[in-house]
């Protein structure tokens, strides 16, 4: 992902390919489920460090870069928050206002699905528009 990608993705909507966190310190847990939904479904990309203000997207920046940059993809190469380990593209972008830290979560090969989160079947999910759905 380059600057003008991140642009067109601001100007738009969270989709069911894309799914925006601040993060700025930390990784929120329930950017797992997305993981998993992306990997059961067709793919997308996670984004930190912009805000979504009821659908008013903005670049807030990534404090801790390193520690929410290590941290992600620790967790998707380890099999203790995600059933298998996900090779992802990462992009560190630097935005006028601030650090967007960019990983593209690409579909998971038919035999390692379904994705799903702490050792347990039952958290899997796919991708629906903007939202994960728990598989039935």
């Amino acid at each position: 992902m380059n600057l003008e990608q991140l642009q067109r993705m601001l100007d738009g909507h969270e989709w069911n390919d894309v799914e925006f966190k601040e993060a700025r310190n930390n990784v929120p847990d329930k950017i797992y489920r997305s993981v998993s939904a992306f990997s059961n479904t067709a793919g997308g990309w996670v984004v930190f460090g912009v805000k979504d203000d009821d659908g008013n997207l903005s670049v807030v920046g990534v404090v801790a870069v390193d520690k929410v940059q290590n941290d992600f993809i620790t967790a998707l190469r380890g099999k203790t928050k995600i059933s298998r380990a996900i090779e992802l593209n990462a992009d560190l972008l630097e935005h006028d206002d601030g650090t967007v830290l960019a990983f593209y979560i690409p579909e998971a090969h038919r035999n390692d699905k379904p994705v799903h989160l702490k050792g347990e079947l039952r958290e899997s999910y796919i991708r629906r528009g903007a939202s994960d759905l728990k598989c039935s």
